[in-house]
């Protein structure tokens, strides 16, 4: 690419596959040419999955929003006197599953907060009901700060969670809960978190039992431009070891709601810069996803030629950036279908391990 000048010795890696270093993923991110930036990862993510961009048709499942935590970003966690506080039954779950999947849905999402009254039984039969009452229904499940916080619950090894989980049918972990790595914005956002180095090993954990899962990275909140970098640094050492990664999603930060409402929303050009730079710093990723509902339909028509490959899933009854202000309207499958043609790209229909989908038997 000829209009490539800024950082034609950085593209002259990327051509010869060259694995980019720190310091380059610094200048990259600091930069506000998203022209190169954007025309850079778009080369990439076209040639790892050319015209294509994968989608999901999924519910998501936010059992309760109860929560010993109290991290400064979150406006959906609720303590257990409030008269918003709330718990799912798994009747209720297994109900809204099924009703989805007779519409079609192949994914179920199921996060929440962390409530000391929930055994791990109560997530065993959730699993086991699903997926007896929708068999190809893939359950993608539990945080990685979830899966701590059940084996201390329980007093055993987070092994042994993930394995009676895997048992009951979860098909997948999702990538919540890293938000990000830096011990000095942890303690400023999420000081009662589990910690980065914690989170990595939980994941290890997974990948080690055959799962796959996702990793996120929030962004624009405390947290400075060399931190990101970092933060894509970690996971793709992690990477390298496990091989168990399969989508970065970098989220947004939402102010609204939160005890950092003032801090401003992030900027296109933000935005712009952390795609374009995870695209081309987690070479040993094959997904970037950009969740649609943290971000406004326009920007969506650019993140789709500025690395992303994916963007996650229709998202029934998701409340969590929502309860953050999220302004996305929301798509229905039919919509997300004809966003993507509408970019000139190619929708595929997948789920979030990128596997065949059983659309025959999601309801037995």
């Amino acid at each position: 690419m000829e209009h490539i000048r800024e950082f034609r010795d950085i593209f002259e890696k990327i051509e010869s596959g060259v694995r980019l270093s720190q310091e380059d993923g610094n200048r990259l991110i600091h930069s506000k040419n998203v022209v190169e930036l954007g025309a850079m990862a778009d080369f990439v993510k076209r040639r790892m999955h050319g015209n294509k961009i994968h989608f999901t048709h999924s519910i998501n499942v936010n059992h309760t929003n109860i929560c010993v935590l109290s991290c400064k970003f979150c406006a959906f966690a609720a303590k257990k006197n409030e008269a918003r506080a709330y718990v799912l039954s798994n009747d209720e779950i297994e109900r809204r599953v099924v009703n989805a999947a007779k519409h079609g849905v192949w994914e179920v999402h199921i996060v929440g907060g962390l409530d000391a009254d929930l055994k791990l039984s109560y997530y065993e039969e959730m699993l086991s009901r699903i997926k007896k009452a929708c068999p190809g229904v893939l359950i993608q499940a539990f945080t990685a700060v979830e899966l701590d916080f059940y084996a201390r619950l329980e007093k055993i090894s987070p092994e042994e969670v993930i394995t009676r989980l895997k048992s009951a049918g979860l098909g997948g972990v999702p990538g919540g809960g890293a938000e990000i790595f830096s011990e000095r914005a942890r303690e400023l956002i999420c000081a009662p978190k589990i910690s980065a180095t914690r989170w990595l090993n939980i994941h290890k954990m997974v990948h080690a039992q055959g799962l796959r899962s996702n990793a996120t990275m929030l962004y624009g909140h405390v947290e400075t431009p060399e931190e990101r970098v970092d933060h894509m640094m970690r996971l793709r050492n992690t990477q390298d070891e496990t091989g168990g990664f399969l989508a970065f999603v970098p989220l947004a930060f939402q102010p609204d709601h939160t005890e950092l409402s003032h801090i401003p929303r992030t900027t296109g050009i933000t935005d712009m810069q952390v795609l374009a730079t995870a695209r081309l710093m987690l070479d040993n990723f094959q997904h970037i996803r950009q969740l649609w509902n943290y971000v406004d339909e326009k920007f969506i028509h650019v993140a789709v030629h500025c690395g992303v490959d994916d963007l996650g899933g229709t998202n029934f009854d998701e409340t969590i950036a929502k309860a953050a202000g999220s302004q996305s309207k929301g798509f229905s499958y039919k919509e997300l279908v004809k966003l993507i043609k509408d970019c000139r790209l190619e929708p595929v229909e997948v789920n979030s391990i990128y596997a065949p989908i059983q659309k025959e038997c999601l309801v037995a």
